[in-house]
C-alpha cells in the first residue's frame, strides 16, 4: 500500500513526538508499505520566523526574501524528521522547495506578495502545473519509494514555473499532501492532527462530550469548512481524487492508525441544480431582530404547527425571509400575518412574493476565487434576468430568480462549474 502521511505542527512540536512519528513510519515501511511524509513547521515556529524577518526588515522586504526565511520552519522540520528515520533504520531523503533540481510539485501564483506577518494561513490563488509535476514526481521521488526510501516533504510551499518559491497559503500543508498523493498514486492520504477526527461539536464549547464521526463524504466536510470547521480546510480537498482515501487522525492515536480518527471519502465535485419545485418567499419586516430571544424560533414553531416546511430561511436586523414550496406559500402568509398583528412593538410589515425560482452552484473553486459573485451577476445581466436573492456559504451559492426565468439561468450559470477550473493546468 502506499500512504501519504502529513504530520501538523503539533504532533512533531518537540523530539518525543518527532520520534512517535518516525516509529510509526517504521512500522508501515516494515510491514511493506510505501510512504511519502509530508511536514509543517514546527509549533509555532512560522510566526517566529515572520515576526524575526519583519524585525530586522522594519515591516517590509522582498517576498522571496521573506518566503526563504518562513520556509526554514519546515525543512528544519523535514531535515529532523529524516534524522528520527535514519536513527530507526529507515532511509529517508528531504525534499525542500529551495532544492530546485529535485523539488517535484510547481505551482504558479498570480499573488506573491509577502506572507504578512500574523496572517501566515491567508488564502492565496494557485495553479498547480499538472504535467510538469508529474514529469517531477516520476523522475524524483518515485525511484525512492521502489527502493523503500522514505520521502520527507516540506509543506505549505511550492516552486513555480519560474523557479520562484510560491506560498500556498490557507491549508497548505493539508494541500501538500494530496497533491503529493495524486502524483504518487496513493492508496491513503493520513492528515495526523491534534484532534481525533472530525467531532460532532467542538468540545471546548459542549458539556456532552461530542461524538467521534468515523466517515465522512468529502461534500460534508467542505460544508463543515464553509461553517467555520478548521480540521481540513476546504481548499485541500480540491486536491483529493476519487481514488485515494484520506483520513485524519490524532497523533495519541499513532499506535492504533490502521482504527482511529476519521475517513473521508469522495471527490470535490462541481455541479449546478436547479430546484424542481416553484418557491414563494414570505417577508417580515421590523425592527431589532437580531436582540430577541426566541423571535425566530417562534416564526418556525408557527410554521410548524400549521405543517409548513421551511425550505430555508435568512435573517438580519430588519428582515426575515422565509423560503418555502409555493403551495405553502399563502397559508404561510396567514399564519405569520397573526404573528404580525400580535407582536406590533416588533414587526411592521409581512409580504409573500411566489413564483420563485432556486439554482444551487456548488464548486470547491469558490472558496478562493475573488469575483464570483460579480460574475453570476454579469452572467445573468447580459442575459437580462434579475436576480431576487443570493445567499452563499464557502463552496455553494443559491441563486433566486423569477420561476419564468430559471431554465435560462441555469444554462447560463452552467459555465461556471461545467468549464474546468485553471487548478489543474498542462504546461
Amino acid at each position: 500500500m502506499r500512504r501519504v502521511l502529513k504530520f501538523g505542527g503539533t504532533s512533531i512540536v518537540d523530539g518525543e513526538r518527532i520520534r512517535n512519528a518516525a516509529e510509526c513510519v517504521k512500522r508501515l515501511t516494515d510491514a511493506g508499505d510505501q510512504v511519502v511524509v509530508v511536514v509543517s513547521a514546527q509549533g509555532n515556529e512560522t510566526n517566529t520566523l515572520l515576526e524575526a524577518a519583519y524585525d530586522v526588515a522594519n515591516s517590509s522586504g522582498d517576498s522571496q526574501d521573506i518566503y526563504r526565511i518562513a520556509l526554514l520552519g519546515e525543512e528544519k522540520s523535514a531535515r529532523l524528521m529524516c534524522a528520527a528515520l535514519k536513527a530507526q533504520n529507515v532511509s529517508a531523503v528531504p525534499f525542500i522547495p529551495t532544492d530546485r533540481d529535485t523539488w517535484p510539485i510547481i505551482i504558479d501564483s498570480d499573488d506573491l506578495s509577502p506572507i504578512a506577518a500574523s496572517k501566515i494561513n491567508e488564502e492565496r490563488s494557485i495553479t498547480l502545473r499538472s504535467e510538469k509535476t508529474a514529469q517531477r514526481f516520476r523522475q524524483h521521488v518515485a525511484k525512492h519509494l521502489r527502493v523503500g526510501t522514505v520521502p520527507v516533504v516540506a509543506g505549505f510551499f511550492g516552486l513555480s514555473s519560474t523557479d520562484q518559491l510560491v506560498t500556498l497559503g490557507r491549508g497548505g500543508t493539508d494541500i501538500t499532501a494530496f497533491i503529493v498523493g495524486r502524483y504518487i498514486g496513493a492508496d491513503e492520504v493520513i492528515i495526523v492532527t491534534d484532534v481525533e477526527g472530525v467531532l460532532s461539536g467542538d468540545p471546548r464549547l459542549t458539556s456532552i462530550k461530542p461524538r467521534l464521526i468515523k466517515e465522512l463524504s468529502v461534500e460534508d466536510l467542505e460544508a463543515m469548512g464553509g461553517a467555520g470547521s478548521r480540521v481540513v480546510h476546504p481548499r485541500a480537498l480540491r486536491f483529493k481524487t476519487e481514488e485515494v482515501r484520506a483520513r485524519i487522525v490524532d497523533y495519541k492515536h499513532l499506535t492504533d492508525l490502521a482504527t482511529s480518527g476519521t475517513t473521508i471519502l469522495g471527490a470535490s465535485q462541481s455541479s449546478i441544480m436547479a430546484n424542481s419545485r416553484k418557491l414563494s418567499f414570505v417577508t417580515l419586516v421590523g425592527t431589532n431582530f437580531s436582540r430577541q430571544t426566541g423571535l425566530l424560533a417562534e416564526v418556525v414553531d408557527r410554521l410548524a404547527a400549521a405543517n409548513i416546511v421551511v425550505n430555508s430561511l435568512v435573517s438580519c436586523d430588519r428582515f426575515i425571509v422565509i423560503y418555502l414550496e409555493d403551495r405553502f406559500g399563502e397559508e404561510a402568509y396567514k399564519v405569520l400575518h397573526n404573528l404580525v398583528s400580535e407582536r406590533r412593538d416588533t414587526f411592521q410589515n409581512i409580504t409573500i412574493k411566489g413564483g420563485i425560482g432556486e439554482i444551487r452552484l456548488r464548486s470547491s473553486s469558490f472558496i478562493d476565487e475573488p469575483g464570483v459573485l460579480a460574475e453570476i451577476t454579469g452572467l445573468l445581466s447580459s442575459k437580462r434576468i434579475n436576480i431576487l436573492e443570493t445567499v452563499t456559504t464557502l463552496s455553494d451559492i443559491y441563486v433566486y430568480v423569477a420561476w419564468e426565468d430559471l431554465k435560462e439561468a441555469k444554462d447560463s450559470l452552467s459555465i461556471m462549474v461545467d468549464v474546468s477550473p485553471t487548478l489543474f493546468q498542462d504546461a
